[in-house]
């Protein structure tokens, strides 16, 4: 058994420092998901956050405290959430800050005023936003690639472009530094603990226990790895489309429409088969063999293991990245394109808080050995792994490869679909909602 621990804990951790990203940019793929809901076809007035804050303090403080009290009796390896961190109507100072603190976010992100405009799309207009200006990372890496346009306070938007504007935002900075061996002032405040696995070569490793969903490892795998068990995103979600509840039904809905692009992000996430399995097209038998061998003095094989898992997903999203900017670019239909729009055969339960990992996570923990294989076999006819965001961020142009993309037309129907039925569902629990599409 010892062997096996050892391989696991090595694959895991040298893995999830390029696992913390996913999808390279959820702005794209919802976009596309979600332009063709009628309930969506409507324009927003941007207001900054103070101002719901302000007018809704007594609301949000109960509505944090309930979901406390949910994810304490719900969730299990909840961390609780100090009292000292619970939201106060009266709050001296900084209301902004001490309702971050209360989400147990970073406070230092930005919050800015802003859209990401998609490649293909014009400014409208608007102004320029320096990255720097939108993101709290010093190095800032794959994101340099975005727009970021300005909106002013009362300015109309459409909903579709600020949901899915805010459903790539929590990449910004959200959740990095939290726990308490990361730099920063909170990580000793918010009852994280110790970061239970990443690499602190890299900046926004710190995010990826809050992105990543291993639900559904074998049971000796998390008896192996205990710490895997301490992933947060389904809170995330939890946190966030009560937040947009509250506030559409309050009269906030530029806020509404922003939370829920945040709850977004998380349940996308799942979608990506490397944020639900550790160890991609290995079985337990076959990781039991390599860290035999480890064990014997030849570590080679477990070596190889982690190189193969960390290159294949860093291969994968560099593909992903640089062929939707082509397609978007080129203005054309494409079945990559398409496939956000699409629903995949079958029908999936009703969403609910469980939604995610009894469904999403499920769903692409089953699918990771395919898509490693169907990786594997793309990366045989190339003559160097592509570059992408462990390489410099240096974008290479790719030719389609007709595989991987069937492969990624499928998922990303399920990014599309699991997108849509977010959306529709928490629009249709407000008063006079339009009932679901799917």
């Amino acid at each position: 058994m010892k062997p096996l621990l050892l391989l696991l804990s090595a694959c895991c951790l040298a893995y999830q420092p390029l696992s913390a990203l996913a999808w390279s940019n959820h702005s794209l793929g919802s976009q596309l998901a979600l332009q063709g809901l009628p309930q969506l076809q409507r324009t927003l007035n941007y207001e900054p956050l103070d101002i719901f804050l302000d007018d809704q303090a007594s609301a949000i403080k109960q509505l944090l405290d309930e979901q406390e009290d949910f994810a304490r009796a719900n969730f299990p390896d909840y961390p609780a959430r100090p009292d000292a961190l619970r939201f106060s109507v009266v709050a001296t100072g900084d209301k902004r800050r001490a309702f971050l603190h209360a989400l147990r976010v970073n406070p230092q992100i930005r919050l800015a005023g802003f859209v990401q405009q998609l490649p293909g799309q014009a400014d409208e207009g608007r102004v320029r936003l320096a990255a720097e200006q939108v993101l709290v990372f010093r190095k800032l890496g794959p994101w340099s690639h975005w727009r970021y346009l300005a909106l002013q306070p009362g300015e109309a938007v459409n909903a579709v472009q600020v949901l899915s504007s805010a459903a790539d935002e929590p990449d910004y900075g959200h959740d990095i530094n939290l726990f308490s061996d990361n730099p920063g002032e909170v990580g000793g405040h918010y009852n994280f603990g110790q970061q239970p696995f990443g690499d602190a070569r890299f900046e926004y490793s710190s995010q990826a226990p809050f992105h990543i969903g291993y639900y559904h490892e074998p049971a000796l795998v998390f008896q192996a790895a205990p710490y895997l068990r301490r992933t947060l995103p389904h809170w995330r979600i939890y946190q966030y489309s009560g937040l947009a509840r509250l506030a559409l039904a309050s009269g906030h809905d530029y806020w509404g429409y922003r939370f829920l692009g945040w709850a977004l992000h998380y349940m996308q996430d799942l979608t990506q088969p490397y944020h639900a399995k550790t160890v991609p097209g290995f079985n337990t038998a076959e990781l039991m063999l390599i860290a035999l061998k480890g064990a014997a003095g030849y570590p080679e094989d477990r070596l190889a293991a982690i190189a193969r898992v960390a290159d294949r997903h860093t291969a994968i999203e560099a593909y992903q990245l640089e062929r939707m900017q082509q397609l978007m670019n080129e203005q054309t239909p494409s079945p990559l394109l398409q496939a956000y729009t699409q629903h995949p055969a079958g029908r999936y339960p009703a969403y609910s808080v469980t939604f995610a990992q009894q469904v999403v996570a499920a769903e692409s923990y089953a699918s990771a050995d395919g898509l490693d294989a169907a990786i594997g076999q793309w990366l045989l006819g190339k003559p160097a792994a592509p570059g992408g965001f462990s390489a410099g961020n240096q974008l290479i142009p790719v030719t389609a490869d007709p595989l991987l993309e069937q492969v990624l037309i499928e998922l990303f129907k399920r990014f599309g679909a699991h997108t849509r039925n977010v959306v529709q569902t928490t629009l249709a629990q407000l008063p006079k909602a339009v009932e679901p599409l799917e």
